[in-house]
């Protein structure tokens, strides 16, 4: 079992080429999402999903209200840039 930043850091490094091939499902609300592993660094791991747009209207209607869609959904539209949040 890992304990600390440096044995994650060291395994995620060791295993860079093949966790860069492997996808991690994530629970978000009451779904389980994939998500690609986009890149593995020293500092980090980079997570990465495509959202359709197509898919988040049909996940709203369809009554999901907790998941990556609404979430997504939510953000973009509460979303203001930073000259209107002045």
């Amino acid at each position: 079992m890992i304990n600390n930043v440096d044995e994650l850091r060291e395994k995620a490094m060791e295993n860079k080429p093949e966790l860069k091939r492997e996808r991690i499902k994530i629970p978000i609300g009451d779904d389980e999402y994939e998500f690609n592993i986009a890149g593995v660094g020293e500092k980090s791991i980079i997570l990465r999903k495509f959202v359709k747009y197509d898919d988040i209207m049909e996940a709203i209607e369809a009554g999901n209200d907790n998941g990556l869609e609404k979430i997504v959904l939510d953000f973009i539209d509460e979303f203001k840039t930073k000259n209107e949040e002045d």
